[in-house]
């Protein structure tokens, strides 16, 4: 069995339910769950942003590194979770550029959890290499 990876500020779930949520340019307009082989690139998702608001997010050969502006500092403050699931059921999402995202209009049944006292946490430890500007 081959895993994926979703983050969320939600904590203590058991089943990943679909969502319609923002996506650049309207590109994905169903209800959907997002994963990632990436626990960081999950990690990086975690939270709202958007790339309107100057967030960056680029990766290259397996790094990731995800630029913030200073006014969005006080969202990496918040406990997230990493929730590990099976990658039964998924899609690659061609919609998306990067390449790392696949999706499922399916429930999840949730694996493991990992908490994190924070997004910031999450990024350090997961070795996602971010900045404040």
């Amino acid at each position: 069995m081959d895993y994926l990876y979703h983050g969320s500020a939600t904590q203590h779930l058991k089943t990943l339910e679909p969502r319609k949520r923002y996506t650049p340019q309207g590109k994905i307009d169903y209800a959907s769950i997002y994963a990632t082989p990436l626990a960081g690139y999950a990690a990086t998702h975690s939270f709202p942003w958007s790339s309107d608001e100057g967030v960056i997010l680029n990766v290259d050969g397996g790094r990731i590194t995800f630029s913030i502006p200073s006014a969005l500092k006080e969202r990496l403050q918040v406990p997230i979770s990493i929730y590990k699931i099976s990658n039964e059921n998924f899609r690659h999402t061609t919609e998306e550029t990067t390449g790392l995202t696949w999706n499922t209009v399916e429930p999840v049944e949730i694996l493991e959890e990992k908490q994190y006292e924070s997004v910031e946490s999450a990024l350090r430890e997961l070795g996602v290499y971010f900045n404040y500007k």
